[in-house]
């Protein structure tokens, strides 16, 4: 999902947390940045590790170049590239919601990271079921790891 409907949607859940249900307005801020900032920094942290450059822009126009072309493909072609590897988002698995779960007994605003990841990954899944594509990948990195040892690189011509 492109960042501008994560950032509309974060914006929305945070000022109806902050409005209807007596969230702080920090709290909200941090529901708000953790839902469309935060967990999509993992892309560009991807992006980094492959491209060894650090231009946001280019970062941002390269997945939205790429995920363009993807869609553009039939459906049937779509599958054909389940042969391929899936892209690793550190951010996007339950691994990691799982220690923003455990250190959120320690400090509530790991709890509001969460809330506000979980809202990112709604809208994400909800988006992968309307072009028709397995959420594996943006639940479990683990899995998305071992699925890939047996598949070959996508490459985009």
């Amino acid at each position: 999902m492109l960042p501008k409907w994560h950032l509309l949607i974060g914006f929305v859940f945070s000022y109806v947390l902050v409005y209807f249900f007596n969230f702080s307005v920090l709290s909200g801020v941090i529901v708000f940045l953790s839902s469309w900032l935060i967990i999509d920094f993992d892309h560009y942290l991807l992006y980094l590790s492959i491209n060894k450059d650090f231009s946001l822009s280019r970062a941002y126009y390269s997945f939205l170049l790429r995920k363009e072309k993807y869609l553009k493909l039939s459906l049937e072609e779509r599958q054909a590239q389940q042969q391929y590897k899936r892209n690793l988002l550190i951010f996007h698995g339950i691994e990691f919601w799982i220690i923003l779960g455990i250190l959120s007994y320690f400090n509530n605003i790991f709890l509001f990271i969460l809330l506000g990841f979980f809202i990112h990954m709604l809208a994400d899944w909800t988006e992968m079921y309307f072009i028709q594509e397995p959420i594996y990948m943006k639940f479990s990195q683990t899995y998305t790891f071992i699925k890939n040892k047996k598949l070959k690189e996508f490459v985009l011509k």
